[in-house]
């Protein structure tokens, strides 16, 4: 109908799977949303029957426990016969309707060989003596375990064979005198009224099921579980190390609302198609579980989506008509926009672009194209002046940094004849040009100057101050051979005028190389190190002096060291100390002379300045481990033979 690549034909494929995935969104949304809120409601109602049947179980239970206590505090504190006591236990169960049976053995106060039992039988209430056949009460939980903790217990469920004869659980309260057992008060439940109580919810098609302490099921509506089967045991039979995680969450009093695989029909499938709400009973430390099956509550979401999806349907139908309507009036007008466009993209910025009637967005378009081909013109020919202004500053730059670099002493050993002194030196600018600089020169036959700067700031402005820095310096040098009076003369020149408020750090040193003596002054740069041989590096002192340019008048004070054969001056800028890895971390002072003290036990391999100065300019390198370099890299070693 449509060619291969026709706007009309894409129009009608998109917006048609556009439209086909919105109502698929909205049919799904629709029947998500449906499925939350049932799923919600579900749980509430889950949740709050849980909770119900907890409070009434947690409820008799605590009836039991109350009675229990009483009884076995009114034993503790009257003496009674075995008889006596039995009478106390029926009028208990009599009283109490939750309570299957009670027992009661105290020592010193009933006969010997006595323990009263009180039970409901077929026809009435039982008494029997626990102590009097081959009852095995001495190795009962219900006894054993209170006995042995002295504090009230509540026993897992049990079967009391030769005792009441029913599945039951038992709550012990132990008396204790001097801080020894005295005896044993106890209070059964019989757990079939709980298979009764949880048959009677309103879960319709689900269930209910109770899981003692250990895992154990004392009620389930599968019989042949009871008692004789635990949720650990089902899920090694299935297979299902899911089931017995979820058993460990129950069984240490976890509660929730979980989707659920219903292990007592065998269920295989890969999703499960249940939920289960689970809590614990305070009281005993068992836990309730209420089993409901998802289809029961997605049915009627299912209905409701079908007929959404019906009339979605329709609708769908009826909007790709319109659209194929819609799009036959677009692609007329498009189509000979085409055209121009392919000659505008090859080149012809002066092809006529026709007039559009409508006023539309296609009409919009065919005026953006009349003024595209005005702005391309104007466009390339900035671009043309653009280009040839980059391309001239650039090769100003690199014209600079020639410049810059022929500033500097670059050959070494730059005296080759004079063997008192080494020296070597190295700068690597963060730009094109920078502000950082180095200088040495003799000031007569013996005395030799050499100066490390960092002018503030970087590119051309730091590069221009720099060099008239360096100039100043020779000048001044030629007159005044003391660092200091070299620093404040350089000082009040470079103030003078410096309406651009720029200033260097500098550091200047004389050595006399006949003797070693050498004078130095600071105007606030990096401290120098010195290195002696079989020595820690060591650095120079602080003395006073502030930064070049910033104020006339300025006193720099002199330092003096003793130079011997050997010792070694590292100068740098703090390019050095100061330079970042992509951790944004500094190399810092204490590297840099952790280095330093490195290379001086290798002094084999680190013999001359050029090797030291290379080195320490390579663990720099190593530790920005490719961040780019943030400013200038210079550094200067002057070792006095």
């Amino acid at each position: 109908m449509f060619p291969r690549r026709s706007i009309a034909g894409r129009l009608v494929l998109l917006l048609g799977v556009g439209v086909g995935c919105i109502l698929a969104a909205v049919v799904g949304y629709g029947w998500r949303a449906s499925r939350d809120l049932l799923e919600a409601e579900t749980k509430e109602r889950i949740l709050a029957v849980a909770a119900a049947t907890v409070a009434r179980i947690d409820a008799v239970t605590s009836g039991v426990e109350k009675v229990v206590r009483e009884t076995a505090l009114l034993m503790d504190r009257f003496p009674l016969t075995a008889e006596e006591k039995a009478m106390l236990l029926e009028d208990k169960l009599r009283l109490h309707g939750e309570l299957f049976g009670m027992a009661a053995s105290l020592g010193g106060t009933a006969l010997p060989g006595t323990v009263p039992y009180v039970y409901r039988g077929p026809g009435g209430l039982v008494r029997t003596d626990l102590a009097s056949g081959a009852y095995p009460m001495q190795i009962m939980d219900w006894y054993t375990i209170p006995r042995e903790l002295l504090r009230s217990v509540w026993s897992e469920p049990y079967f009391d064979e030769g005792g009441g004869d029913a599945v039951m659980a038992t709550y012990s309260v132990p008396l204790v005198k001097e801080l020894a057992f005295a005896g044993i008060v106890t209070g059964d439940i019989s757990l079939e009224w709980l298979t009764e109580l949880l048959g009677t919810l309103p879960l319709g098609s689900g269930y209910a099921f109770l899981l003692s302490r250990n895992g154990t099921f004392i009620s389930h509506p599968v019989r042949d579980f009871i008692m004789n089967e635990t949720v650990f045991s089902i899920a090694e039979t299935l297979g299902e190390p899911s089931l017995r995680e979820l058993g460990k969450h129950m069984v240490r009093g976890g509660s929730g609302f979980v989707p659920f695989r219903d292990f007592s029909k065998k269920e295989r499938d890969a999703t499960p198609s249940h939920w289960l709400a689970f809590l614990p009973v305070p009281s005993t430390g068992w836990s309730l579980g209420i089993v409901l099956g998802k289809e029961d509550v997605l049915a009627p979401v299912a209905a409701l989506s079908s007929i959404q999806l019906g009339l979605g349907g329709a609708g769908f139908l009826l909007m790709l008509g319109l659209v194929l309507f819609v799009a036959r009036t677009i692609t007329d007008p498009l189509k000979r926009l085409e055209g121009i466009a392919g000659k505008i993209a090859r080149g012809d910025l002066d092809v006529p672009v026709p007039d559009l009637s409508g006023g539309d967005e296609v009409a919009s378009l065919a005026e953006s194209f009349a003024r595209m081909q005005a702005d391309l013109r104007t466009y390339l020919a900035k671009l043309a002046a653009t280009t040839a202004a980059k391309e001239r500053i650039e090769s100003e730059l690199r014209i600079a940094h020639t410049i810059q670099m022929e500033l500097v002493p670059k050959t070494f050993p730059p005296f080759p004849d004079r063997k008192e002194f080494d020296i070597f030196a190295l700068l690597d600018p963060a730009r094109e040009v920078g502000g950082d600089f180095y200088d040495f020169f003799f000031l007569d036959e013996t005395h030799f100057c050499f100066v490390v700067g960092d002018v503030s700031g970087k590119g051309i402005p730091a590069a221009l101050f720099m060099a008239v820095t360096r100039t100043f310096v020779k000048a001044i040098a030629k007159n005044a051979s003391a660092p200091g009076e070299i620093l404040a003369r350089l000082n009040d020149a470079l103030a003078e005028q410096n309406e651009s408020c720029m200033f260097v750090t500098l550091f200047c040193a004389v050595a006399d190389l006949s003797t070693g003596e050498c004078a130095f002054a600071n105007g606030g740069h990096n401290l120098p190190l010195l290195l002696r041989r079989g020595m820690a590096p060591e650095r120079l002192p602080r003395l006073a002096g502030c930064l070049l340019g910033a104020m006339e008048g300025r006193h720099f004070e002199e330092g003096h060291l003793c130079l011997g054969r050997g010792d070694r001056l590292f100068l740098y800028t703090d390019g050095v100390s100061e330079a970042m890895n992509e951790a944004g971390a500094f190399y810092s002072e204490a590297r840099l002379e952790a280095e330093l003290a490195r290379c001086a036990a290798a002094d084999d391999r680190f013999a001359n300045v050029r090797s030291l100065a290379m080195e320490i300019r390579a663990t720099v390198d190593r530790f920005a481990a490719g961040a780019e370099q943030a400013d200038d890299v210079t550094i200067l070693v002057f070792e006095f033979r």
